[in-house]
């Protein structure tokens, strides 16, 4: 996808910021927004955050803060439909009141342009860090299967799972394409399927750096932030670990 140019002429003016609002758009024009955290002390390292679908990008917003201190560029964006990036056409809040076909439908119409919107804000930190600068990914919950599908298509060098089940067929994709990758694997005891998908990812990983954590309870995704007062900086130390190597 050769939006790189175009990019760098839309956001060269956020350069210098430490915490940027910013939208990004997409290939047919639709606007994500997006908090972009530029580094501090270097610009060849970036980690894209993808959210939860029961929240929006301000979920990482101390990540993406850490993260920019110990030196990496951090873009969270709002999922096409959630938080900020809403419109008439595409609003997760109008899809929950629609009748159970019609919600199919219009999750579905909404959704398949979400892996092309996660490849626009990988663009933007490809950007930033230049072609040998290194990326990682994380994605939580729904937003983990958007990470694989990225990172498969791309280079990335680290990856996350925040409370993310994945199915069957996105194992697989994992243990074929992305095990040998250093992971870092989040969840809780009681927390389901998202539970058991973690201890299988983490049993396919082929890497040495790569991390379990576990947490009693339920919690799942960002209330585990407020569990853990050092979560965002395990995740972010860890990440930056990983990215320098």
């Amino acid at each position: 996808m050769k939006t790189t140019i175009q990019l760098a002429a839309l956001f060269v003016a956020f350069n210098s910021l430490a915490n940027s609002h910013i939208d990004i758009p997409a290939n047919d024009g639709f606007m994500l927004k997006a908090s972009y955290f530029s580094a501090e002390k270097s610009n060849n390292t970036a980690v894209l955050m993808l959210h939860q679908c029961n929240f929006n990008r301000s979920m990482y917003n101390q990540i993406g803060k850490r993260l920019s201190e110990q030196g990496s560029h951090a873009l969270s964006i709002d999922f096409r439909g959630y938080g900020d990036s809403k419109s008439s056409a595409f609003d997760v809040s109008k899809i929950a009141k629609m009748k159970k076909q019609e919600r199919a439908t219009a999750w579905k119409n909404m959704t398949q342009h979400w892996p092309q919107d996660v490849e626009i804000a990988y663009e933007f930190l490809r950007n930033k860090v230049g072609e040998n600068g290194k990326i990682g990914v994380i994605g939580a919950s729904c937003g983990g299967s958007q990470a694989i599908t990225l990172a498969q298509n791309n280079p990335v060098s680290a990856i996350g799972f925040f409370s993310s089940a994945q199915s069957y067929s996105n194992i697989q994709k994992y243990v074929d394409d992305l095990s040998d990758k250093p992971t870092m694997i989040i969840a809780s005891e009681e927390d389901g399927t998202t539970y058991t998908s973690a201890q299988t990812l983490f049993t396919e990983s082929k890497n040495a750096n790569s991390r379990f954590l576990v947490y009693k309870g339920k919690g799942h995704g960002y209330p585990l932030l407020d569990q853990d007062k050092n979560l965002a900086y395990t995740l972010s130390h860890w990440f930056t670990q990983q990215l320098a190597l």
